[in-house]
């Protein structure tokens, strides 16, 4: 399904959608939960609102918006967006560390371990992909 493609029709009651940006992509994902103004808002579950077509915020006063929008869920949303929020947690977590850290030298060895492994594994998998051409 298309930009263009996608019209108030495209999203029913109960449908998961994602919320796109333009410079990141899958920003997050939510569910239709019911529509107001005679079918001409639709109300996601994360509270936000939307024109039907999903292209723009509810009520966003402007002649030209080049913020997020909304489009149905692919699976590929749900790895992205999981990704992401990973990613932000290991940041949160990465920037609350110091020597006054209540874990112990043991605990973080143990997830720098897992690190490494996962780490490993990802370059491996990369590395087979190459030599066998797929």
């Amino acid at each position: 399904m298309t930009e263009s493609t996608i019209t108030a029709a495209s999203f029913q009651v109960g449908d998961r959608v994602t919320i796109h940006t333009s410079q990141s992509g899958p920003q997050s994902i939510a569910v239709v939960e019911r529509y107001t103004h005679d079918k001409r808002c639709m109300v996601l579950s994360d509270g936000s609102e939307w024109k039907a077509d999903g292209r723009r915020q509810w009520a966003f006063r402007g002649s030209f918006y080049k913020g997020p929008v909304v489009r149905p869920c692919l699976p590929e949303d749900e790895e992205h967006v999981g990704k992401r929020r990973a990613i932000g947690a290991l940041r949160k977590f990465a920037d609350g560390l110091s020597l006054e850290s209540p874990l112990s030298g043991d605990a973080l060895r143990r997830i720098l371990d897992v690190i490494a492994h996962e780490t490993a594994q990802a370059q491996s998998s990369t590395a087979n992909k190459v030599d066998t051409g797929r």
